[in-house]
Parts: structure tokens; C-alpha cells; sequence
């Protein structure tokens, strides 16, 4: 008999299949998340609109969102105050090209997020990090 993998542990497995969402309006940056995601055991859906994004907050119990800080129609905070008033158990990380800039750290003092990830990223980092919240959010239901 094999003990149980700890929580904080990238290898253990995930309990359900989760939705996690992207909204960045470069399509490279999406891409490159997709590539990067595509074999993770959750469901991971990208686009480059904040409505759309919203929307699946609305209709799907989205797990975890990813937001670019920077986006034409709507500011990646905008979007992240949104998703915490409508669905505050999604789990929340603004991607940004200037992680250390006041506006995070302003943002982070209103608690709309709960991670920042610079651009660029790193692929190992990211994949951990988004499977230790999806369990973490096991954890709290």
C-alpha cells in the first residue's frame, strides 16, 4: 500500500476535473499557454475576451482564472474584481509583464488576486503552482 501524495505535492492527483480559463488578447501569450497546459489533468480554456471569460465565470464552475494585467476592453484587475464579486472561490492570478509594480501590490491589498505571475513565465513554476490551488480548492469543499 503507497501512502497518499501531500496536498503541496505537484504529483498528486487531482480529485475532479476542473475548468481553468485564460483571457490575454495576445495570441501568442495564449499559445503558448496552451501548448504549455494542454496535457494538464484539468480542462484549460483560453480566449482574448474578458466578456467571454466572464461569461464562463456565469455559466461553469470555473475553477481558476488567469488574467493578463493589460487588455484593451477591460484592465486585468477590472476583470479580477468582477470574478471575486461574482464567483469568490475561483481562484484568481493576474499575469503581468511588471509583477513588482504598485498597482499589484495595490490590487493584492484589495485581495482580487491570489497570485501574480511575470511575464515571462516559467513553464515548471506555472504548472505547479496552478496544480497546488486546483488542490487546494479540493481541500476547502
Amino acid at each position: 500500500m503507497t501512502m497518499p501524495e501531500k496536498l503541496d505535492s505537484p504529483a498528486a492527483p487531482l480529485v475532479r476535473r476542473h475548468l481553468v480559463v485564460c483571457v490575454d488578447d495576445d495570441p501568442v501569450v495564449l499559445s503558448a499557454l496552451k501548448r504549455l497546459l494542454r496535457s494538464e489533468p484539468y480542462e484549460f480554456i483560453i480566449t482574448e475576451s474578458p466578456e467571454e471569460a466572464l461569461e464562463l465565470v456565469r455559466t461553469r464552475d470555473v475553477s481558476l482564472l488567469i488574467a493578463d494585467y493589460r487588455m484593451p476592453d477591460m484592465s486585468g484587475t477590472g476583470l479580477l474584481q468582477l470574478v471575486k464579486s461574482w464567483s469568490p472561490e475561483t481562484v484568481r492570478l493576474l499575469l503581468t509583464g511588471h509583477p513588482d509594480a504598485a498597482w499589484v501590490l495595490q490590487a493584492e491589498e484589495r485581495q482580487l488576486m491570489h497570485l501574480v505571475c511575470g511575464k515571462p513565465w516559467d513553464n515548471k513554476e506555472l504548472r505547479e503552482t496552478i496544480l497546488l490551488q486546483l488542490r487546494a480548492r479540493e481541500a476547502q469543499k
